[in-house]
């Protein structure tokens, strides 16, 4: 509330000082409290285009039109040094009035310049304050509105996507996100360098808004998102995630979330901030399922809607290996099909007999290496279903007790999307508490098998928004939505577009630290099915 009124009493005052601005020019001065009106007679003012008033409804972009207005009035009325500027925007509550109502205060011209006078000079210092100014606010509207770029930081999407792939990700295919928290440093996600401090404030907070879209997100679609459990980070030592204190919930405390969460962060064991959601991390993942899908996996197999789903050429899965007696796969030949051994993760949940282990490859390298004469059998390996509590105690939606479910044999789950009602009960709220309680800002009480949000008795809920299910290409080596669940869509960030270069920092080569096969190649038009390949 006491934000608002700020906002109010800053807009309000600038009109003020509109009113005599415009009395001293001669223009009606009512005209300076009806908004579009008032923004085409200072177009006029200061001899810009009729069309700028248009980018007052552009969200985030309207920031930016307006410290240019004010800045344009300063200097038309010889107001054009740097502070004279940085007041006009800062301070325009103050500023304007002063410019409207001061006796000897006089409009000059446009741009502060009347023709045969001599053009203002301004110093070297200033010239390069007003590039630099101009190429930050033109750099960060492209980086919020048009395209970001992003770099493959983790081996979840191998081997479609690699570790060094330098991306550009859209953010207008799926409509931009207007900034939660628009008063940022440019070009710093979340955190200042070598400070270690927040790089954003939240004096001014937004709600969810976006602007239109070219089209809406596709299975199989490489996206952007921030990281839905992210709402807790660790500020010292090493904080639980939002699973993590679920779990403590359900097994120790036996208290509800909020209380759980109170409880460990008093222990000082760890202290936690809660990040808006366009300042949490972003995370690249498969878009495998969308809003009123039905998915499950079996043995390792992603269905959708009962179909087989796609699978990428460059799918990175498990196989099981059982080697001849006396053969040795050598490290060249482990190098050359790209196998990555995980026979020790396999063996901390299951034995496994000699001559057995468990590698992830592609299946065109695990073809090769049955054609090689080195095993008795290779193929596809998977964790048995419901076996074990270490298989399943980390998986979505963390409820031991009626999901026996991992990350090979999961679901069925059905995908919210807006306008979708669910039945609550106890067998299907844990899947979607959080979408209702956390993403959907509910509370939720369950009193004698009964439920309440935000105080009212409920036996149904109706979702707000749509939800996705995210999945990297590297199965068993991905932490995506098996683990924490939906991806809701104010948590999209945009659409992963091209890769313009990569980086093996691995190489020995300078020359090979470049892949040059991958510069700037088309993500969707080489690994992305048409959505006619699914089964609606």
């Amino acid at each position: 509330m006491i934000l608002l009124f700020i906002i109010l009493f800053y807009m309000i005052a600038i009109r003020i000082g509109t009113y005599g601005i415009f009395k001293k020019l001669g223009i009606e001065p009512w005209k300076a409290f009806v908004p579009v009106i008032c923004s085409n007679e200072w177009q006029k003012v200061i001899a810009k285009p009729k069309w700028w008033t248009w980018m007052l409804f552009i969200p985030g972009v309207n920031l930016f039109y307006v410290a240019s207005q004010l800045t344009d009035i300063s200097t038309a009325f010889r107001r054009h040094s740097f502070w004279e500027h940085f007041a006009a925007v800062m301070f325009a509550f103050i500023y304007i009035p002063y410019l409207g109502f001061a006796p000897n205060e006089k409009f000059y011209a446009a741009g502060g310049v009347k023709p045969g006078d001599k053009p203002i000079h301004r110093s070297a210092i200033r010239e390069w304050a007003d590039a630099i100014v101009f190429a930050v606010v033109a750099a960060t509207l492209i980086r919020i509105f048009v395209a970001e770029a992003y770099m493959i930081p983790t081996p979840s999407m191998e081997k479609t996507l690699l570790v060094g792939d330098f991306l550009f990700v859209s953010k207008f295919h799926y409509g931009a996100r207007v900034p939660n928290t628009p008063l940022a440093m440019p070009f710093v996600h979340h955190t200042m360098p070598i400070f270690n401090t927040k790089s954003y404030t939240e004096i001014i907070k937004l709600p969810y808004k976006k602007l239109p879209s070219f089209q809406t997100v596709k299975r199989n679609d490489m996206v952007v998102f921030n990281f839905p459990a992210g709402d807790t980070v660790v500020l010292e030592n090493q904080a639980p995630s939002y699973y993590d204190i679920v779990r403590y919930t359900a097994y120790s405390s036996r208290v509800d979330y909020n209380t759980a969460r109170q409880m460990l962060w008093n222990s000082g064991q760890f202290h936690m901030i809660a990040r808006p959601v366009d300042k949490r991390e972003n995370y690249i993942k498969r878009c495998v399922g969308v809003p009123g899908d039905v998915l499950e996996i079996k043995d390792g197999v992603l269905y959708i809607n009962n179909a087989p789903a796609y699978r990428p050429e460059e799918l990175y899965t498990p196989y099981l290996i059982v080697l001849n007696d006396g053969a040795v796969i050598t490290s060249e030949q482990m190098q050359e099909l790209e196998i990555e051994d995980i026979t020790a993760r396999v063996m901390d949940r299951f034995l496994l007999p000699p001559n057995h282990f468990v590698a992830l490859m592609t299946k065109a390298n695990a073809e090769k290496l049955e054609k090689m004469g080195l095993t008795k059998l290779v193929q596809a390996y998977s964790y048995p279903k419901g076996e074990l509590q270490s298989v399943v105690e980390d998986i979505f939606p963390n409820d031991t007790a009626r999901y026996k479910w991992n990350i090979d044999n999961f679901g069925p789950v059905l995908l919210p999307k807006k306008g979708l009602t669910i039945e609550l009960n106890d067998s299907i709220y844990p899947q979607y508490d959080r979408a209702i309680r956390v993403y959907e800002e509910n509370t939720v009480e369950r009193k004698d098998g009964r439920f309440f949000i935000n105080g009212k008795e409920a036996s149904t809920y109706t979702f707000k928004m749509d939800y996705y299910w995210m999945m990297g290409d590297n199965r068993h080596n991905s932490q995506d939505s098996r683990y924490w669940g939906f991806v809701p869509e104010d948590h999209i960030v945009g659409k992963a577009w091209f890769i313009w270069m990569n980086y093996d920092k691995n190489a020995t080569s300078l020359f090979t630290k470049v892949r040059w096969n991958r510069l700037f190649t088309s993500i969707h038009s080489k690994w992305a099915p048409s959505e006619e390949k699914y089964l609606k």
